[in-house]
């Protein structure tokens, strides 16, 4: 929490490029499996950035575009669409819904997940600050073989 607090006083965004930034966010997160992910992240990323995604924090384009040609290659389909996408200033929130497909111990992982994406741009249109929200245990971990047993088993208790 405090990383993103500092973040936003870091990095104030500007609003000169945010309809070709955001423009540039669809086009590059609807197939995070295409061949050349690695290289649209880093385009649409700024060297210097503030990135968090609830499971990892990063700091450079170059960092991210690695992470995001990693999970690429570990899944066989993915998209994220966007649903809405809202202004205040250099503030943009991103209401999306992702879907990817994957395989864990042999087993097929589907998943299908809701959340939303505070975003910043420079001048030129490269995200400096993004900060997703977003349940990770049910968007990704409780689709997991052994994990996702836990958390279920643990949702249904937290029930009774």
């Amino acid at each position: 929490m405090d990383a993103y607090q500092n973040a936003l006083d870091t990095f104030p965004g500007s609003t000169t490029a945010i309809d070709d930034g955001l423009d540039r966010f669809g086009r590059t997160f609807a197939d995070l499996t295409a061949d050349d992910v690695e290289e649209r992240m880093r385009g649409l990323y700024a060297d210097r950035l503030y990135f968090n995604d609830t499971l990892v924090t990063l700091e450079s384009s170059a960092a991210v575009g690695d992470y995001m040609a990693r999970t690429g290659e570990k899944l066989t389909i993915s998209r994220v669409d966007i649903d809405q996408a809202l202004r205040d200033g250099s503030d943009v929130f991103v209401r999306w819904t992702m879907h990817f497909e994957s395989s864990a111990w042999g087993m097929k992982v589907e998943s299908h997940s809701i959340g939303m994406t505070h975003l910043r741009f420079d001048d030129d249109g490269r995200i400096v600050l993004h900060q997703d929200f977003w349940d990770a245990a049910a968007g990704l971990y409780e689709h997991l073989p052994i994990v996702g047993a836990m958390i279920r088993t643990a949702k249904k208790a937290m029930k009774k």
